[in-house]
């Protein structure tokens, strides 16, 4: 009986065309990225909400908490970029950590310690948001040790991943995110880096002269793009 179900199946498949058999694999490679899009979104979303309950244990009592028990890392910090829901951050920004939130470099500085903390974060997850950021946007750090940090969006360039200089400190307090480049894309390690930078400013109003936020932003990604 299944030889027979096997032999029908052979049959039919060979009576295909070469066009129905190309159209055939297509579509199930196109359900197959769709279906791993949607798992890695939903993944990175539940992560979240499992990380933000254990960011409020943490602001209670002030001890680290995993948000599952076999998690890497506990939650480091608080992320809000232009206005958004906020994000969990975890230290480390290892390949596990990266899948579950954005991360910070350990090699870079601490926040409220001066120089320049780096980020990084995905480009179809967590910061993906970062295609729609321009200059001026505000983003918004809390760690527990501290009350809310505010930094302005300063500068956004695309670099090679050879180029360290964006990961280098900086005279100014600053916020660097990373993330890869282009947006949107199937292309599988991309040498391109998407780099937002941000500086510290005393509050929520900017001491940043907008007019001149206003002209940079039009050249800015342009005059920065390695194309």
């Amino acid at each position: 009986m299944v030889s027979a179900v096997i032999a029908c199946n052979t049959k039919r498949w060979k009576m295909l065309s070469l066009f129905h058999k190309l159209m055939l694999i297509i579509l199930l490679a196109g359900l197959l990225l769709f279906s791993k899009g949607v798992y890695m979104q939903s993944k990175a979303l539940l992560a979240q909400q499992l990380l933000s309950f254990a960011w409020g244990r943490h602001m209670q009592d002030g001890e680290p908490h995993k948000a599952w028990p076999w998690a890497d890392s506990e939650p480091f910090a608080q992320l809000s970029i232009a206005g958004q829901d906020p994000l969990i951050v975890l230290a480390g920004a290892s390949g596990s950590n990266l899948a579950f939130a954005p991360a910070w470099m350990v090699s870079s500085a601490r926040f409220d310690r001066g120089g320049n903390s780096v980020l990084a974060g995905h480009n179809d997850t967590h910061f993906k948001i970062l295609k729609d950021i321009i200059l001026g946007d505000e983003l918004i750090v809390t760690t527990v040790l501290n009350s809310p940090l505010f930094f302005q969006v300063i500068d956004i360039s695309i670099v090679n991943q050879s180029d360290l200089s964006v990961l280098h400190a900086q005279e100014q307090e600053t916020v660097t995110l990373i993330t890869c480049y282009p947006f949107d894309s199937h292309i599988i390690n991309s040498d391109l880096r998407y780099v937002v930078i941000a500086k510290r400013i005393k509050d929520n109003r900017s001491s940043i002269d907008l007019a001149w936020l206003e002209k940079a932003q039009k050249s800015v990604i342009k005059s920065n793009s390695p194309f």
